[in-house]
């Protein structure tokens, strides 16, 4: 074979390979269009499917950490997360009223093992949070 022959046949394979490579580049271009508009995604949703994966994995720390960064926008919680704003407020009163026992200061220790209780009854289905919550912090040694 003569170099030119040798020649055409390799940049027939590598326009090929480039056509290939375009082709799954577009096709890779079209699947991502279904996560271009992330406006429609329902915010309510999306924050609970978050607080169920933080809860799966005890990330009681996330919890709260959102709870303080959503609080700076809004003291309320949006309309159908109030429950992560329960188990959030819940999470940090125990850490602050173990705080105060480790402080030794009683009257705010008690303040907060009163606000506890009250939110344990107010936490619902996610009850089982307080005892972990509980577990976790206030019976650590």
């Amino acid at each position: 074979m003569n170099k030119a022959k040798i020649a055409k046949v390799i940049l027939n394979i590598l326009i090929v390979i480039a056509s290939l490579a375009c082709l799954a580049m577009l096709f890779e271009m079209l699947g991502s269009f279904k996560y271009a508009n992330r406006e429609v995604e329902d915010p309510v949703e999306t924050g609970m499917g978050v607080f169920e994966y933080d809860l799966k994995h005890r990330a009681y720390g996330e919890i709260v950490g959102s709870w303080y960064v959503d609080r700076m926008s809004s003291m309320e919680a949006p309309a159908g997360l109030e429950p992560t704003y329960r188990v959030a407020e819940y999470a940090h009163t125990a850490f602050m009223s173990r705080v105060y026992e480790e402080t030794g200061d009683e009257s705010a220790a008690a303040s907060c093992a009163e606000r506890r209780e009250n939110l344990r009854n107010s936490l619902g289905d996610y009850g089982y949070a307080a005892d972990e919550v509980d577990e976790m912090i206030l019976n650590s040694p």
